[in-house]
């Protein structure tokens, strides 16, 4: 058979350099000098088809010179490499060897025949990292980087801190599982890819220590196995809490996010029915309500206001309602179109302009359609600007 042609991962060891191994690269990094920033090597993970994996380092002149461009996820055939004592921390695998490629060693494309795993990870339960960090005293670092697996929850878009480096990006979330969380930072470069990753549904990972990954939605036995242990233990996402909680009664929710739009296409108001507030039907000079059939000889403009709003999880169409538009644009509809009446291409554009930006907390009264998840357009009815109140209910390192 093929196999016996080729060394195991878990056989090889210093007493040699006749190795020859079949591998898939799964994992693929450069070390990068911090003076200079120039490529001082290039890292691979192994992974063999007894699920075996190792740490192989070749320096730029040795990698350069193999005939055969090497790619992450491909399959190749290396042969005559020296193997070395792993030292150091942070390794990236939890091996006591790595492969060392030499001027001597050549690599070939090999058929993937689907019996090499795509991935390997060697997990750490969420619940045992404190334990696992107690190790350690404060600028003490781990033999071994750690692989973890769980649910990002309160995702926090990229920005920028001031630090003792600068001004730097950083992107933060929490981990979670069914019982533990803990808080992730990611800085610098590394951030950026990180919000683009999650935000915008790049599905390429990126790295967090330069050996390192972070992986979303994974197509893979082991994302499909947390996923069903989850399901068991009762794990439930915010969204899927907050849908819960509404299809149990339609109800008031509190929440807070920020304007980042409004929609200018949309009417911003409407004439009103004065006992039941709902919209009219305007006829010549008279209106017709048909909640009561009726005519009416005056109608109240109210606001309808669209926005996109967005906060650290998700962003979605929010309609401010009369009355919370009010309490946030500081007047009527009625008052704010009779200035529009008076200069009309400086007072509505303004009043619209202004929303943006600010941070509110609304009330929304949840409907039928958006438990059902068949509208993703949420009616706030009351508002708080909570940069100038204090409203009595809100909701709710890595380099």
């Amino acid at each position: 058979m093929e196999s016996a042609v080729f060394n195991l991962i878990e056989d090889i060891d210093q007493s040699t350099t006749n190795w020859k191994i079949k591998a898939r690269v799964i994992r693929m990094w450069t070390s990068v000098s911090s003076e200079n920033g120039s490529v001082k090597g290039y890292n691979v993970i192994l992974l063999d088809d007894d699920n075996n994996h190792v740490h192989a380092f070749s320096y730029p002149n040795i990698w350069n010179g193999f005939n055969t461009p090497v790619i992450e996820g491909g399959v190749y055939v290396f042969d005559q490499f020296s193997v070395k004592a792993a030292v150091g921390n942070l390794k990236p695998v939890q091996t006591d060897i790595y492969i060392r490629f030499s001027q001597y060693t050549t690599v070939t494309a090999a058929e993937d025949d689907g019996m090499i795993p795509a991935y390997k990870f060697e997990f750490l339960d969420l619940g045992d990292l404190f334990a696992e960090a107690s190790k350690y005293q404060p600028q003490q670092q781990p033999e071994f980087a750690i692989d973890v697996i769980g649910v990002i929850e309160d995702f926090e878009p990229l920005t920028k801190l001031d630090t003792k480096f600068g001004m730097r990006d950083v992107v933060k979330f929490r981990i979670c599982d069914s019982s533990n969380q803990h808080k992730v930072s990611v800085w610098g470069d590394l951030a950026v890819f990180a919000n683009n990753i999650y935000t915008k549904g790049f599905q390429s990972p990126i790295g967090t220590l330069p050996s390192s990954k972070l992986y979303l939605d994974l197509d893979d036995e082991s994302v499909t196995d947390m996923r069903m242990r989850l399901k068991e233990e009762g794990y439930l996402s915010k969204r899927e809490k907050y849908l819960k909680a509404a299809k149990s009664e339609f109800k008031r929710i509190y929440t807070t996010f920020s304007v980042v739009k409004v929609d200018e296409d949309v009417a911003c108001w409407f004439y009103s029915c004065n006992k039941c507030q709902q919209e009219v039907e305007r006829l010549d000079r008279r209106f017709r309500c048909n909640n009561f059939t009726r005519i009416i000889p005056v109608a109240p403009k109210r606001f309808r206001i669209m926005v996109l709003a967005e906060d650290d999880t998700f962003s979605c169409n929010i309609m401010l309602m009369d009355r919370a538009a009010r309490r946030i644009v500081g007047t009527s509809a009625a008052k704010t179109y009779n200035d529009f009446e008076k200069a009309p291409e400086e007072v509505l554009h303004q009043v619209l302009k202004d929303l943006v930006g600010k941070e509110v907390t609304v009330i929304i009264q949840l409907n039928k359609a958006n438990v059902t998840e068949d509208s993703t357009i949420f009616d706030a009815n009351d508002i708080f600007d909570t940069t100038t109140q204090s409203p009595s209910h809100l909701n709710l390192h890595i380099y």
